[in-house]
């Protein structure tokens, strides 16, 4: 929730930052937004749905699916996938 909660976007370039993992410079900070959708209240929506209907995906896709552990630095998340994809 927290990644949700923090995400930013700079509406001049689209790009996203966080306050927290990857905040803007102090130039762009004050132009960027949040999405309405972005609060903590909207997010448990989210994932309460998620959570509901991951199962019947995982189950479709069983045979084509990887499990990656995106907790870990983003460049070893990067590898797995590349790794999955090859």
């Amino acid at each position: 929730i927290d990644r949700v909660v923090g995400r930013r976007t700079d509406p001049e370039t689209g790009r996203i930052y966080h306050l927290t993992f990857d905040p803007p410079p102090p130039e762009v900070a004050e132009r960027c937004t949040q999405r309405s959708d972005d609060t903590a209240e909207k997010c448990v929506v989210r994932l309460k749905a998620f959570h509901e209907h991951l199962g019947a995906i995982l189950d479709k896709y069983k045979d084509i699916t990887v499990e990656v552990d995106g907790t870990r630095p983003k460049m070893e998340v990067f590898a797995d996938i590349q790794k999955a994809l090859a």
